[in-house]
């Protein structure tokens, strides 16, 4: 005779029956969609980097030159924006200045924070790489991880102190931002954070008003819980 299933707040289900001396314990509850997703979402707190070996910037300049890469601020931001974290690394090792910019302002921390790159984004704030500048956009790196939607990269830059309510010259902020594209873990972990949910844009437009002109539930229902109107 076997009883009831049991659904547990775990999301495990247990079978329990009289069968011989048998405990059957089923797989989780959860979908293999639902599974696959929870994989796929990288986690928002992510360990530093363990330090480089240190070498004289003459030898970091030999291993850069061994790798394709001419010691120019131009090859360095463009290490930046590949996401290339051992050459960034050997970069600022040999001397180069994490804060230097391309002819539309981007720092090698803007660029890569709009791709994603955590790793890279580490080091540079472990170089002293400035997580405020704007570039001629107006954007900062905050701004353009939440754009793209890179919730670690988000996380980090707010807690190496990014201005969280820094404004592109449109005035929209990094949440505005997040809302307007669907990003909804970048939304949730910048209400946790304080950013200012009423804030409007040069248009008037709040982030509420556009994941609800975009049709973003989730976000809508994220932004409501926390006081935007």
């Amino acid at each position: 005779m076997l009883r009831r299933p049991v659904l547990l707040t775990s999301g495990w289900v247990i079978l329990v029956g009289l069968i011989g001396s048998f405990v059957f314990i089923a797989c989780p509850s959860r979908s293999p969609k639902e599974e696959k997703e929870e994989r796929a979402t990288p986690a928002v707190q992510a360990p530093p980097p363990a330090p480089a070996p240190r070498v004289t910037p003459e030898e970091a300049r030999q291993r850069l030159q061994a790798m394709g890469f001419a010691f120019t601020e131009k090859a360095f931001l463009d290490a930046a924006q590949r996401g290339k974290a051992e050459a960034v690394e050997l970069f600022l090792q040999a001397g180069m200045s994490p804060n230097v910019v391309d002819a539309q302002g981007r720092t090698a921390l803007i660029l890569a924070a709009k791709g994603g790159y955590l790793l890279v984004v580490q080091k540079l704030i472990r170089a002293g790489a400035d997580v405020n500048v704007h570039d001629r956009d107006g954007g900062t790196a905050l701004i353009w991880a939440a754009w793209g939607g890179h919730t670690p990269v988000v996380a980090e830059l707010i807690r190496a102190k990014a201005d969280i309510n820094a404004r592109d010259n449109v005035g929209n902020t990094a949440l505005i931002w997040a809302a307007n594209n669907g990003r909804t873990d970048v939304v949730r972990v910048l209400i946790a954070a304080g950013a200012d949910v009423n804030a409007a844009n040069a248009e008037g437009k709040t982030a509420l008003q556009l994941a609800i002109q975009n049709g973003y539930t989730p976000i809508v229902q994220l932004l409501t819980a926390a006081g935007a109107r």
